[in-house]
């Protein structure tokens, strides 16, 4: 018995920089018997809205630090001025690091997806750099020893944008309309940020009763938005 975790996500949601380390946490304890799959979903589908929403610099990097502010009701420590004020960050949208993302996927699977998605949110949400710039998104495929030569002549390939538009098309369909979402065995879907225990319950449930939850209450996810 194997649970399958599809976690829909983006580089630029603080919501999914939480999920993903509690997520990381869980998962390692089931070793095999629990795979993570990783979907893209764009929170910012358009640089030309960004812009005219916020026409200026200045402007661009207090939207991003009300959304970094987000990460400091789960880490109390964590201080979003201190980040935003580096001044790197102006007009980043979504579709660039998730592309690089699924370059990474291309050369080492879902775990090659997983380092490279994290170590971009850690670029963007705790050292405040640009991850639209290329040549961050190439130092972070150093950084996770990706192929460089072959990740340049990725990252930026149509076959990876379409790739990116696939996902969240497949996101829409199955009525996800915000992230991070994990849908579980192609059928269960959990929405919002989730505890460590309470993602621990459900794999263990699923793992005890061949894939049925009988203790922890699940939706499929044409019901979890009713």
């Amino acid at each position: 018995m194997v649970v399958k975790i599809t976690f829909f996500h983006d580089v630029l949601c603080p919501f999914c920089f939480v999920t993903s380390r509690r997520l990381r946490k869980v998962v390692k304890e089931f070793g095999n018997e629990v795979i993570v799959k990783h979907k893209a979903f764009m929170i910012i589908s358009s640089l030309e809205d960004l812009k005219a929403a916020a026409p200026t610099e200045e402007e661009a990097r207090e939207i991003f630090k009300q959304e970094f502010s987000i990460i400091k009701r789960y880490y109390p420590d964590y201080d979003p001025e201190k980040v935003i004020n580096k001044g790197k960050i102006t007009w980043v949208w979504s579709l660039p690091p998730l592309m690089a993302c699924k370059a990474a996927e291309y050369q080492k699977g879902d775990n090659g997806y997983w380092d490279y998605f994290d170590k971009a949110q850690e670029k963007f949400f705790l050292e405040g750099e640009n991850i639209n710039d290329d040549n961050v998104l190439i130092q972070i495929a150093k950084e996770v020893g990706l192929n460089i030569d072959k990740f340049k002549e990725d990252f930026k390939s149509k076959k990876t944008r379409m790739s990116v538009y696939e996902d969240e098309a497949e996101a829409h369909a199955m009525g996800i309309r915000g992230v991070p979402a994990l849908l579980i065995n192609d059928y269960w879907l959990i929405r919002g940020v989730q505890d460590e225990d309470y993602l621990k319950s459900v794999i263990e449930d699923l793992l005890t009763n061949g894939g049925e939850p009988k203790k922890v209450k699940l939706k499929a996810y044409w019901e979890a938005y009713q």
